[in-house]
């Protein structure tokens, strides 16, 4: 009678048409060896119920096609990304604009509070500790392979 289709949806895109197709995602962008980064991308990820986040790692093509399609044509990885759809943030304001889309009350406040101070000084902390983060935690050989569960959140 019918014959059952068991082949993927995503063998019928190529990689582009995944760029296109996530347009509109929110997608954090780290840095996929750095034990910090995944600390922090773990942190979100337990705080994200709503699973209305996507992950890539810097040095993953998809990261870097997105980027740069995006205009950023120097990516740093000292540097977390954050891609609403659109527009495109940067260092401290990235993460307080992540910390705004997580749940419950708190870390939403936190984030709002943190947009209010001056860029030049939370950016400024942020690089202190950008420079620092392998010395901090340490730094993996390889980037972090998604557990089952994050998978199809993990470009």
């Amino acid at each position: 009678m019918y014959e059952k289709n068991t082949t993927s949806i995503y063998n019928f895109f190529d990689f582009s048409n995944i760029i296109l197709y996530m347009k509109n995602s929110k997608i954090v962008f780290f840095d996929g060896v750095c034990n910090f980064c995944n600390v922090t991308v773990d942190f979100v990820w337990k705080r994200n119920k709503r699973r209305n986040l996507y992950y890539a790692s810097l040095q993953s093509d998809i990261a870097k096609e997105k980027l740069m399609k995006r205009g950023i044509n120097d990516i740093k990885l000292r540097t977390i990304y954050y891609d609403d759809g659109d527009r495109i943030y940067q260092k401290s304001q990235a993460i307080f604009i992540i910390l705004t889309t997580l749940d419950g009350i708190f870390y939403p406040l936190l984030g709002k509070i943190a947009l209010i101070f001056p860029r030049v000084i939370s950016d400024y902390l942020y690089d202190i500790i950008s420079r620092n983060r392998y010395n901090i935690m340490g730094k993996r050989d390889s980037c972090r392979i998604p557990s089952i569960e994050e998978e199809e959140y993990f470009l």
